[in-house]
């Protein structure tokens, strides 16, 4: 009986280990996607003269999940939207835990929907381009975070589970 019990503590604990991992992992390619949409956003709206719910339906049917859920719901609360910055950042909070972005993505997001839809084409593509700089910053962080902490995270997983037992046994 300890024996199977210590199997499923290992079990469990390396699961945890390899899940962290992969979030690292993930990062870096959902802050892409981000990116990618911001990029769409503004040919969209500065080169194609879209409306920003135009924008939304385009972005919900080309961007691949979990991104493409958020303008998805955006677009179905269009009709009872008083306050686009405000729909902006309550999707963003209900769709955070369907990532694996930090909360400093999610504040340089939420900042850029307040300016979403508020200023002149020139001033918004400013907008666009900051936020693409801020994300930029959190790629190349990502990237670092990612190399030197999915070994560890797994490694962890299965050390903390090993110590466990021992300490059970």
């Amino acid at each position: 009986m300890q024996w199977i019990g210590a199997v499923i503590i290992l079990t469990v604990t390396t699961l945890a280990g390899f899940d962290i991992a992969s979030r690292y992992k993930q990062r870096p390619g959902h802050i892409r996607q981000w990116k990618n949409a911001l990029q769409m956003i503004e040919a969209e709206m500065v080169y194609g003269q879209s409306s920003l719910w135009e924008v939304c339906e385009s972005l919900a049917r080309h961007l691949p999940r979990p991104i493409s859920q958020f303008f998805e719901k955006i677009v179905q609360e269009q009709a009872t939207c008083d306050d686009f910055s405000q729909l902006w950042s309550e999707q963003l909070k209900k769709h955070w835990s369907w990532n694996a972005m930090t909360k400093t993505e999610l504040e340089i997001l939420i900042q850029f929907g307040r300016t979403l839809g508020q200023h002149d084409l020139e001033q918004q593509q400013k907008q666009i381009q900051l936020t693409l700089h801020h994300l930029d910053r959190e790629l190349h962080e990502a990237l670092e975070a990612g190399e030197q902490y999915q070994k560890m995270a797994r490694g962890m997983g299965i050390l903390s589970g090993l110590l466990v037992i021992i300490l059970i046994i």
